[in-house]
């Protein structure tokens, strides 16, 4: 394949497709992918969709609405007379339908190109930035405003249990996207987030992530230097001090005409969270800030999310929302779904699910827990799926946080075709470094027998991984429900 065809400088903008076109989505079955392609079928185009299989919840959701879907890749799938291909981020140069669309000359766009179009466009553009929080600041934004009936676009790579669904386009003046600094696709090796025109822009963290596409945590802080840069004379930049990649980035950042506001647990953040007082489920918090001290509400558990929270406030104060109506609103929210989820809970063990899989995602999900639940035997069960979680760039960070727990499993590592072992985590030399018991293994059945067979009674079992764990929640759960 010539190298000339695919770039991000010959992407086709939506508003070049004349209405009701047809439109193909290859890798339509993504959270995000699935939702962009029902959306367009609503907005009248004919829309088709492949992937390798329907898997939940994408699944359900696409097969009752009228996108036409392909189950498998085939170059067949491809229609000869298609106005656009959209093109999945994990869909590779060599797929077959790829190379059918070159050969076709088809028009090609991707994912971040469309949301920008149609979900953002002349809107104020919120974009939630971070190694962390992306999904939860996001809801928590998004819940916020629509509870004050400013109707919000907003889309989030999770399911919000506040929000009748992940992506909408709203009539009000703002949008509020999740900005993941991932590749948006093989022929556009730049962040998502680049394609949004963000004027308002939290940054709730940043660390060494997507080592399979970063070469370091600079390469990283580069692009969202660039982020920062573009913000607009009248934008602002709220981000998050406790963290000594995003300090440095903002002593780079100086001469900015933007608004720059920090917020978090040092001392020199603009808003300063001072207290927490955790009670079960809930947490109070006191700030410090430019206006004075304030306290708030929240229902859930750990600073981490006291601090999503937190920048939701500070987004309300640079739209001249009214304080005090969006704490209203933040007492009401009620998460984002495998963000911390507790699935299963009796008299004797409570079954919590949660996305995380970066070190310090992990660590702060223990502590949040082991705050919240005091007294109770921690089980860490951790499933190292993710590009970077499976590699052993972070080896000597999970020995360490996995201290905190009381039993520590987790899923040994399969390795893939002509991968090199030096480079994977090896989580036998992770369990015996820990003065706990623990335990390993491939197969989910062994890990679920381990963990039924071991049960005290007063036992917190947390589940972390950001992919299925082959079923091993919703099996674990029926077999306590019979038990």
């Amino acid at each position: 394949m010539s190298q000339d065809f695919y770039s991000v400088e010959k992407i086709t903008p939506l508003s070049k497709i004349p209405a009701g076109a047809k439109i193909h989505v290859i890798g339509v079955c993504g959270v995000a992918m699935a939702q962009l392609s029902v959306e367009l079928s609503k907005q009248g185009y004919e829309v088709s969709g492949s992937d390798k299989q329907f898997y939940e919840p994408m699944g359900s959701f696409l097969k009752s609405s009228a996108v036409r879907l392909c189950e498998g890749y085939s170059a067949e799938n491809v229609p000869a007379d298609a106005d656009l291909i959209i093109i999945g981020n994990a869909v590779s140069r060599d797929h077959v339908e790829v190379e059918r669309t070159k050969e076709l000359k088809l028009n090609y766009s991707c994912f971040p190109q469309i949301l920008a179009e149609i979900l953002i466009s002349t809107k104020h553009s919120i974009v939630v930035a971070g190694t962390h929080g992306k999904s939860t600041t996001t809801s928590m934004i998004a819940s916020t405003l629509n509870g004050l009936s400013l109707d919000p676009s907003y889309f989030l790579g999770g399911i919000a249990h506040n929000l009748p669904s992940s992506f909408k386009i709203g009539s009000g003046p703002y949008s509020v996207v999740e900005g993941d600094e991932y590749d948006s696709a093989f022929f556009a090796k730049v962040p998502k987030f680049s394609f949004y025109k963000a004027k308002t822009c939290i940054v709730n963290a940043i660390e060494f992530d997507h080592a399979d596409i970063y070469q370091d945590v600079e390469a990283i802080k580069k692009e969202f230097l660039s982020l920062l840069q573009s913000l607009p004379a009248d934008g602002a930049a709220i981000c998050c001090s406790d963290y000594e990649h995003i300090n440095s980035l903002l002593s780079e950042l100086k001469g900015s005409d933007c608004k720059v506001l920090t917020f978090g647990t040092s001392s020199d953040s603009d808003y300063r969270i001072i207290e927490r007082v955790t009670k079960g489920e809930l947490q109070l918090v006191k700030v410090e800030s430019p206006q004075g001290e304030f306290h708030f509400t929240l229902p859930l558990i750990g600073q981490y999310n006291a601090k999503n929270a937190l920048a939701t406030i500070i987004v309300a104060d640079v739209l001249g929302l009214d304080r005090e109506k969006v704490k209203a609103e933040l007492v009401k929210y009620k998460g984002v779904k495998r963000r911390q989820e507790v699935r299963f809970q009796n008299e004797r063990i409570t079954v919590i699910e949660d996305f995380a899989h970066h070190p310090t995602s992990i660590k702060g999900t223990l502590e949040a827990v082991s705050e919240s639940y005091p007294g109770k035997k921690i089980w860490a069960i951790f499933e190292p799926r993710s590009n970077t979680s499976r590699m052993s760039v972070f080896q000597a960070e999970y020995c360490e946080i996995f201290k905190s727990s009381d039993v520590t499993i987790i899923r040994d590592v399969p390795l893939r075709a002509g991968e090199d072992s030096a480079r994977i985590i090896d989580v036998d030399s992770i369990c015996k470094q820990l003065n706990h018991p623990t335990f390993h293994s491939e197969k989910v059945a062994e890990i679920e027998d381990y963990i039924l067979e071991n049960l005290t009674g007063n036992d917190l079992v947390v589940i972390m991984s950001n992919g299925s764990f082959d079923g091993l929640i919703d099996s674990l759960i029926s077999s306590l429900s019979k038990s």
